[in-house]
């Protein structure tokens, strides 16, 4: 079944993306029952591309992320980098501000397509805050008063008082990922969320009246506390709010979290894979009956509503991760990730002041790998899969050889067979319902596991 992603994909604030596509937290977004009846065959609904003025930028054209790594609190379920101390707060937003200067000569020219604030929580940071941080994008290039960007920002609904939403519609962003997660307070208590039900039940609205129209929210099913009654209830109340695009997770149990000790210790029970395979089919029927277009595994929109910074990580575009624990990708064979500790973050940026300085660094400020060409496929079927345009022979073979497509069709033959792939004519494998239950066993069967050499 569809799970919550590492480095922020789903932040403890938002929605969406700012990481980059790796596996789910737990290695596992399946559930292992065999279908049933005819949903073995059923279509997953072809959704809208990205326009096709984004398609056609260049692909190496970077997208932006920021990770902003404070929390009021730590939520239950939660084993991203964040901290509740805010002592190393203004020294890391100094870094982050000195990481955008410096690292600005090394991309290309254009200003970024799109800009994500993730976290942690950015929902916490000031209108002074979040002006400093603009004032650097614009001022070294990466935004741009010509160029239209889509900036996201996660926010928790308790941080969106009158005060701060006004701040951020006056602000350039123009994009607000809520994490809302339920809209019950049993829930909401279980996964120790800063916010109440009745928070969530009017924070849409509030930011809808602030002129805000490009809304998303994040919820969670499969929990201990939340039963099949209450999940159809939290998606009848998602899509009454009238909010453009949703994310929807299966609640994951890891064990260095509060609600993994509590898993492990029998102070709490585990999930349910059949509770987790129930709320998975009853968010998709109530979505697509609600009009949003399932354009990803755990990401659906009404029309014009597509995530393009999200849709430009699963495609395999380049991104910029900037803060403690950001990912970096050039978009050919590079990757770096910075170290995910608040202090030495920024001991180390107060002490860079060129590209040497920066290169030094390697080891202590961050880390770098090659991606081999058998590390590009498997990802380029891993997030292919997830993603309702699938993966494209056409363009496997182009992009990796022949052999390597080869390799996927017969890889593919048995769950073909099986009927997790639609039926259709082309070059295109698009999963179909009880396929994307299985997603990952099925981009699993695909990967390639390198003992060549020559593929490294």
């Amino acid at each position: 079944m569809p799970r919550e992603h590492p480095d922020g994909a789903l932040g403890c604030a938002g929605a969406g993306a700012g990481a980059p596509p790796r596996p789910p937290e737990g290695g596992r977004m399946l559930a292992p029952q065999p279908p049933k009846g005819e949903e073995r065959g059923e279509v997953w609904p072809h959704a809208e591309s990205l326009p096709a003025a984004y398609l056609a930028l260049p692909p190496t054209v970077f997208m932006l992320y920021l990770h902003i790594p404070f929390c009021k609190q730590a939520c239950s379920y939660c084993n991203f980098h964040f901290s509740t101390s805010m002592k190393t707060r203004p020294a890391v937003l100094e870094g982050i501000r000195r990481e955008l200067r410096l690292l600005r000569a090394f991309l290309p020219a254009e200003p970024v397509p799109s800009v994500y604030f993730g976290g942690g929580t950015p929902s916490l940071l000031t209108g002074e805050e979040l002006d400093s941080i603009f004032t650097v994008l614009y001022e070294a290039g990466y935004l741009s008063a010509g160029a239209p960007a889509e900036i996201t920002l996660e926010a928790n609904p308790d941080d969106l008082t009158d005060a701060a939403i006004a701040r951020l519609a006056a602000s350039p962003v123009n994009r607000l990922s809520i994490g809302i997660q339920s809209f019950f307070e049993a829930d909401l208590r279980f996964m120790n969320r800063a916010h109440s039900a009745a928070e969530a039940q009017v924070v849409v609205d509030k930011v809808a009246a602030a002129g805000f129209t490009d809304l998303s929210i994040d919820l969670i099913y499969g929990g201990q506390t939340t039963s099949d009654a209450m999940w159809e209830e939290n998606l009848r109340r998602a899509t009454a709010s009238g909010v453009n695009h949703l994310s929807a997770y299966a609640l994951t149990v890891e064990p260095k979290t509060a609600l993994g000790r509590q898993v492990a210790t029998g102070q709490v029970g585990d999930t349910d894979e059949e509770k987790f395979a129930r709320h998975f089919h009853l968010l998709v029927d109530h979505l697509a009956a609600a009009g949003y277009a399932h354009y990803e595994l755990s990401n659906f929109c009404r029309p014009g509503h597509v995530s393009r910074h999200n849709s430009g990580y699963w495609s395999g575009r380049a991104y910029l991760g900037v803060g403690p624990g950001a990912h970096s990708f050039d978009g050919q064979r590079r990757r770096r990730w910075n170290v995910s500790n608040n202090a030495r973050y920024a001991k180390v940026w107060a002490e860079i002041n060129d590209p040497a300085d920066f290169t030094a660094a390697t080891g202590l400020l961050y880390e770098e790998e090659q991606l081999s060409l058998a590390d590009r496929y498997n990802e380029y079927i891993m997030t292919g899969l997830r993603r309702s345009e699938g993966v494209d022979t056409d363009r496997l073979a182009e992009q990796f050889g022949p052999e390597l497509a080869g390799h996927f069709v017969r890889s593919q033959a048995q769950n073909l067979a099986a009927g997790y792939f639609q039926a259709e004519a082309g070059p295109s494998y698009r999963l179909t319902r009880a396929g994307l239950m299985r997603a990952d066993g099925i981009a699993a069967d695909g990967f390639w596991v390198a003992d060549d050499p020559e593929r490294a």
